[in-house]
């Protein structure tokens, strides 16, 4: 059975109707909400899990299932709900061949051009009565900050093991199957306290031995899979106190675990040498300065073999819009690399939009539709599988 094309008006006015409700991350409630009334309307069994207490917002994540109506495994399609600021208003604008917002706001298509393809995508097809696999449904809160609600789903609610996240602005066609895994630092430097004008021969400059130790830190690109950087400094008291302690905060990512090791371990490694052997007297004797290294992994990396069904499925899709599919590797994070760490192959599929993250921010809408209609052939493809059929 061929598989019907998704309602392009339909879905251009469901981007926009989502696009005009606040969700910045954190406050995603009034988005879930509508969305929770969407689908239960289109027949959904539909949920929220617990993340909301965890990541501190108003919200969980939102889960939606529609039962297959054949025998086939269940298909994973995944956007988050929520946007970077400013999106306290989004009026959002057709123009020519794109969606534009006003330009004193995102227009929030990271994600929310996602959020309409899974949605409409999914009405269509059962609208049109064809064959079509269990669907599970995920919209995760918190992804702009950490990939936060990814990262406290309750996956014992899901069985799928294969699926796509929507929630790339690569060209259509370029299909991200790897990404790399992250390491938080967490760094606090004890120095040694003292008056910098009276007896700074007393003291040891939190400051200067973080200096010190950086001066030595390899950051930036350090490899073609690797990157390192230290974004967040804080520290001091006083323009006449000798600093006695520095906060640092950074990151690693690489796609090979064994060198995000070693890199995260390198940085460690010159906080140790900075300080070695570093010590000022006192009437209580000698005193040393020290140092706190906290390692947190943000993220794993995601890794999909070029043998996954989902890929294969996107690749024939593709080529009938005559597209060849370039799989592709990130320097970023997507809840995808969450949901590898888990089990579920989902490769993050583009959807159209451009320049994220910035009031310029855009949606081209013929990318937009060809979103729709790739994804809804996977579905369909996915249910033939499932049955053996051709």
């Amino acid at each position: 059975m061929k598989t019907p094309p998704v309602d392009r008006s339909r879905l251009k006015r469901l981007f926009m109707e989502l696009a005009r409700v606040p969700s910045p991350y954190g406050r995603e409630a009034a988005l879930a909400g509508k969305l929770a009334g969407i689908l239960r309307g289109m027949g959904a069994r539909v949920m929220t899990d617990g993340a909301g207490s965890r990541t501190g917002g108003d919200c969980g994540n939102l889960l939606a299932f529609f039962p297959g109506t054949v025998p086939a495994e269940p298909l994973l399609l995944s956007a988050h709900l929520d946007t970077v600021g400013p999106c306290a208003r989004v009026t959002p604008l057709e123009k020519g061949d794109r969606i534009v917002s006003d330009g004193t706001s995102v227009l929030g298509a990271d994600c929310k051009a996602g959020i309409a393809v899974i949605v409409e995508t999914v009405r269509a097809l059962r609208l049109a009565g064809v064959p079509l696999p269990p669907l599970e449904l995920v919209f995760t809160v918190s992804e702009e900050t950490g990939l936060l609600g990814a990262r406290h789903l309750d996956y014992s609610r899901l069985s799928a093991r294969y699926g796509l996240v929507l929630d790339s602005e690569r060209p259509l066609g370029e299909v991200t199957t790897n990404a790399p895994a992250a390491d938080r630092v967490a760094i606090k430097v004890y120095g040694v306290a003292a008056h910098a004008g009276v007896s700074p021969e007393k003291g040891l400059s939190a400051i200067k031995l973080a200096s010190e130790a950086l001066a030595m830190m390899r950051l930036g690109r350090i490899d073609p899979e690797t990157t390192a950087n230290i974004g967040v400094i804080r520290g001091g008291d006083a323009v006449n106190v000798v600093a006695p302690l520095v906060e640092l905060e950074g990151e690693a990512r690489s796609h090979r675990l064994s060198k995000l090791e070693r890199q995260t371990g390198h940085m460690e490694n010159c906080f140790r040498r900075a300080l070695s052997g570093r010590s000022v007297g006192s009437g209580a004797g000698r005193l040393r300065p020290s140092y706190e290294f906290r390692v947190e992994r943000k993220y794993p990396g995601l890794r999909i073999p070029a043998s996954s069904p989902v890929l294969r499925l996107l690749a024939g899709a593709l080529r009938a819009r005559g597209l060849r599919m370039k799989t592709i590797a990130s320097g970023g994070g997507t809840d995808a690399n969450i949901m590898c760490g888990h089990g579920i192959e989902a490769p993050v599929l583009p959807t159209g939009m451009r320049e994220v993250h910035t009031t310029r921010e855009y949606l081209l809408l013929e990318e937009f539709f060809s979103c729709a209609d790739i994804t809804a052939e996977v579905i369909t493809g996915w249910a033939a599988r499932g049955t053996g059929a051709a």
